[in-house]
C-alpha cells in the first residue's frame, strides 16, 4: 500500500517522463498520506485499444488510480488526489504534442480487512 495505477492513451510520447513521475507520486503522497515510501508500488499501463469521446485519434487521456488503505480522511483523500494532478501536469503537460489530454485521478479505498502483504 498504496498501489498506484497509470493508464496512459500508448500514443503519447510520454514513455521517458513514467518513471520521474511514479517516483515524485510516491515522494510527494507519502507525507500527506502519512505512509512509508517504501510501501508504494507503482504500475504504468499504456492502452492501445481505447476510444475516447468521438473517436477523434487527437484525443488522449492520462488516468491515476490511487489505492489507500481505509481509514483516512476526505480531506486526505483530496489532498492526494490534488497532490496528484499537479505532479500531472508538472511532469507530462510539456510532453504530450499536438494531443488533447484528460489528465484524471481517482482515490480508492483498500479494505484493511481484505489487503493482504508479504514482504520477504
Amino acid at each position: 500500500m498504496p498501489q498506484i495505477e497509470i493508464e496512459y492513451s500508448a500514443d503519447l510520447p510520454i514513455e521517458d517522463a513514467l518513471r520521474d513521475l511514479a517516483l515524485a507520486l510516491h515522494r510527494g503522497l507519502a507525507p500527506i498520506a502519512d505512509t512509508d515510501i517504501a510501501s508504494f508500488k507503482t504500475r504504468l499501463s499504456p492502452l492501445g485499444n481505447l476510444v475516447i469521446g468521438d473517436g477523434n485519434p487527437g484525443e488522449a487521456m492520462v488516468h491515476v488510480d490511487v489505492r489507500l488503505l481505509s481509514g483516512r480522511s476526505d480531506a486526505v483523500k483530496q489532498a492526494v488526489g490534488q497532490k496528484v494532478q499537479e505532479l500531472l501536469l508538472t511532469h507530462l503537460k510539456d510532453r504530450v504534442g499536438d494531443f488533447n489530454v484528460q489528465f484524471t485521478t481517482e482515490i480508492h479505498d483498500l479494505d484493511r480487512g481484505n489487503y493482504h502483504k508479504t514482504a520477504v
